[in-house]
């Protein structure tokens, strides 16, 4: 009896030996973490894995890798930080103006301009960002609309940002926000440009406020533009052309002499 009883334990212990080998691979993570981050975006380590599998592969449920890759690759990468964000998407829009030192994309927004000169840019987009902020608040979409406005205004009418598609800025954000001579007001004087330099100066402005974006046809003779997507739908901003926020589809079909 007590042998056939040994063997019975070993039989059980044998199992949970078993079991346990396999555990780790099928049991739900328990070390899910939500951070609250400086820019006012939570994170879901948990959702981040489970969203993506090619990081879940990678970093499997590690909460402070995962938060490393979204706040080095992630953001810029559009990648949903939690599942508050699937139907909340606007609220991406929402945290503080990036400091000119953060910026990223530095290089392609920069173009031409020294570091004096890419500050003095940035300097002078800050209070059209503070203000689209002001005007929307917790709202991507009427923050981009605020800022386009305000570019086309600028560059059309007051205090108009004269047409050239070569010399000094005119493919960078000092084409539209100017250098450091001023007008009388106070506001710098335009250098002159084309679109290429009014995508950097709006790519400038969505860089401040945090809003992911690809320049369209960087680089290239063709018309220029931000392409922002929200809720996996694609919009234009191209204060060159047009004050509006337009979805992408509609701005090519609308503006087909300027299109490649």
């Amino acid at each position: 009896m007590k042998r056939k009883t040994g063997r019975i334990i070993r039989s059980v212990v044998a199992i949970l030996l078993v079991t346990a080998m396999f555990l780790p691979l099928t049991a739900k993570n328990t070390h899910a973490e939500v951070f609250y981050l400086q820019t006012g975006r939570r994170f879901d380590s948990d959702f981040y894995a489970n969203y993506y599998p090619d990081l879940k592969a990678k970093y499997g449920y590690n909460a402070h890798k995962l938060l490393d890759h979204y706040l080095n690759y992630g953001i810029f990468e559009r990648r949903i930080p939690s599942a508050y964000y699937l139907y909340n998407m606007d609220a991406l829009g929402v945290g503080d103006i990036t400091p000119k030192e953060l910026l990223y994309q530095r290089k392609s927004l920069r173009k031409g301009c020294t570091e004096a000169e890419f500050y003095n840019a940035y300097d002078e987009a800050y209070p059209i960002v503070v203000a689209a902020r002001a005007a929307f608040p917790n709202n991507m979409y009427g923050q981009m609309g605020y800022v386009a406005n305000v570019l086309y205004n600028r560059i059309n009418f007051n205090p108009g940002v004269r047409y050239k598609t070569s010399g000094a800025h005119y493919n960078d954000p000092c084409s539209v926000f100017g250098n450091v001579e001023k007008y009388a007001n106070g506001t710098r004087i335009p250098y002159g440009g084309d679109c290429a330099g009014t995508t950097r100066a709006m790519g400038l402005c969505l860089n401040m406020m945090q809003i992911p974006y690809d320049h369209i046809n960087e680089n290239k003779w063709k018309q220029q533009w931000c392409r922002v997507t929200i809720n996996g739908k694609s919009y234009a901003i191209d204060p060159y052309l047009t004050p509006y926020v337009m979805e992408e589809s509609y701005y090519v079909r609308l503006y087909p002499p300027f299109m490649p």
